[in-house]
């Protein structure tokens, strides 16, 4: 798959939360023009989907993105995504909806279940389930979603199936490697970048009970990841034959150049225009980046 596989058509971002996707969101409003990006939660009352919005627009963004399952209400053609270790992922967003409940959950009042295994039990949410397979097989209930439909061996054969066609999908783990991937095949400029909307990891150690229960939970998701990481790294294989260099090289040249004052400054500009462009969200994104390295 490569840029031509776009055919004129938005490149579309599926966003599974907590796998590295605000700072990808960020590289792609480098890269492209016009990049459409739906904030709305499921539980909000705007619902407009990929398609509507992209419509909706004077002309057509070149990418739309959006926390929302690639279900038929995305634009048909090439979609990116990234995945992440089950286990990790899913602490991730539940310390995430711990500092910010409201954010998920429409209905979080008082103090959320102190023990994550009994959560899972008692009201267990679509994301304890398979989350990126729910994501990539375009699952009806997804997130903050009360849980009725566990994931079955068939939507993991749907989520492969896109891995395999429309989805360069790769593991947040390669962050690096993931982003040489997309520039060989999308013909992109250097895609240097800073991290964004990283959360300090917490020092209390996780119950064991806690740590098997996701991972009982989630293990389609442990099964996606494994696929993913071995398509990806035939695409890596192909990278390197098809430029001529190994990839510990391109990774090295990348890296040096990433952490140079071009690439900063070039960062840096890029980050000031946003912040003209959209002030209000800008300030939101200083304030939540002060928060969250201050522990807050």
């Amino acid at each position: 798959m490569t840029a031509a596989d776009t055919d004129g058509r938005p490149l579309c971002f599926v966003h599974i939360p907590k796998t590295g996707g605000s700072t990808l969101r960020w590289i792609l409003d480098r890269q492209y023009q016009s990049c459409m990006y739906l904030i709305p939660q499921w539980f909000h009352g705007d619902h407009t989907t990929p398609s509507v919005a992209a419509g909706q627009c004077r002309g057509a963004p070149a990418v739309i993105g959006a926390h929302r399952p690639l279900d038929a209400s995305w634009p048909q053609g090439l979609a990116l995504a990234r995945v992440r270790d089950p286990l990790r992922r899913v602490l991730s967003h539940v310390a995430h909806i711990r500092a910010e409940p409201q954010a998920w959950l429409p209905d979080a009042r008082g103090a959320l279940p102190s023990s994550l295994a009994d959560w899972m039990d008692r009201k267990p949410l679509a994301l304890f389930d398979n989350n990126q397979v729910r994501y990539l097989s375009g699952a009806v209930e997804f997130d903050g979603m009360p849980l009725t439909r566990t994931m079955e061996e068939s939507d993991l054969e749907k989520a492969l199936q896109a891995a395999r066609s429309r989805v360069l999908v790769a593991p947040m783990e390669a962050f690096d490697e993931a982003l040489l991937d997309w520039r060989h095949r999308l013909r992109w400029s250097p895609p240097y970048y800073r991290r964004v909307n990283v959360r300090r990891r917490g020092s209390s150690p996780i119950p064991e009970r806690d740590t098997q229960a996701v991972a009982s939970w989630n293990r389609l998701d442990r099964i996606l990841c494994e696929e993913v990481g071995v398509i990806f790294r035939q695409r890596l294989a192909e990278l390197e034959q098809e430029s001529g260099r190994s990839m510990q090289e391109q990774l090295a040249t990348f890296r040096e150049s990433n952490s140079g004052l071009a690439a900063r400054a070039g960062i840096l500009w890029h980050t000031f225009g946003r912040g003209v462009r959209h002030p209000v969200r800008a300030g939101r994104m200083v304030i939540r980046s002060a928060r969250q390295r201050l522990g807050g």
